[in-house]
């Protein structure tokens, strides 16, 4: 059966698309608490939100397919795909399919629920000078710590369930979705093949490469990699709750540390 290429993803979107795996990866690994894994692990935090702000804006004023208008389906049609799929006949779309576009806004509301726990969690650990958007949580809140690691480990769950589907799809349907996200085109099927769509303009791009950079000074402003490498001291709120004894020998533990 004769296939047609067509470009499917712009640039903006693929350089997005293996930013985040990459950020989201190295965030997972370097979940440390404290030294230079913790520094590596809130920058990733950072950079990815910074990325969720460029694809949530690009969703709405970039290219066709890389609009939300494309790929965010009614419920009827993600059950009909479903059945295709049960059946072993996936139909081919052009963009997303109602799973994949399932998928991406999951994984947007997810990676979004992870950043705000992490840095609650952050706050509440008292590192709220070493980032603005850590000292924006106030006192934050240490309950938040364990639910961003759950979180963490769906997201890693959902992940393995997005290459999983990816490898299917190129089994059942025959589409190669890893070489159309670095390529930008897709091998379609005759039947579905269609005329190109053009990409976002000049302006459009000129608009969002600005805005990144603004958001770019906003998230990294205050980023303070001596502050947090440094594991601070007892935070304000957690003073009061503290036992006489306890907290004065974890001050005599401090001044120790600092001695040393």
């Amino acid at each position: 059966m004769s296939t047609t290429s067509v470009r499917v993803w712009d640039l903006p979107t693929r350089v997005f698309h293996w930013l985040l795996a990459l950020s989201v990866l190295v965030a997972y690994v370097t979940g440390g608490e404290r030294g230079t894994a913790f520094v590596i692990h809130v920058g990733a935090g950072h950079l990815i939100l910074l990325l969720l702000f460029f694809r949530i804006v690009w969703g709405l004023i970039g290219s066709p397919y890389s609009r939300f208008a494309d790929f965010v389906y009614s419920w009827q049609s993600i059950r009909s795909y479903l059945k295709d799929v049960a059946r072993l006949r996936p139909a081919h779309f052009v963009g997303h399919n109602p799973l994949g576009g399932l998928m991406v806004l999951a994984m947007f509301l997810l990676l979004l629920a992870i950043i705000v726990t992490g840095l609650s969690d952050a706050a509440a650990r008292g590192y709220q000078a070493g980032s603005s958007l850590i000292a924006a949580m106030g006192n934050g809140s240490r309950a938040m710590g364990e639910l961003h690691e759950s979180l963490g480990s769906f997201i890693m769950v959902l992940a393995g369930i997005h290459v999983a589907a990816v490898l299917g799809h190129w089994l059942l349907a025959r589409e190669n979705l890893v070489r159309a996200m670095i390529t930008g085109r897709k091998q379609l099927v005759g039947g579905a093949a269609m005329a190109e769509r053009p990409f976002a303009g000049p302006f459009r791009l000129a608009t969002m490469a600005l805005l990144v950079v603004l958001a770019a000074i906003g998230v990294f402003s205050r980023f303070d990699v001596p502050t947090l490498m440094t594991r601070p001291a007892v935070p304000a709120s957690e003073v009061g709750s503290l036992l006489p004894d306890t907290a004065v020998g974890m001050d005599q533990q401090q001044e120790s540390e600092a001695e040393d």
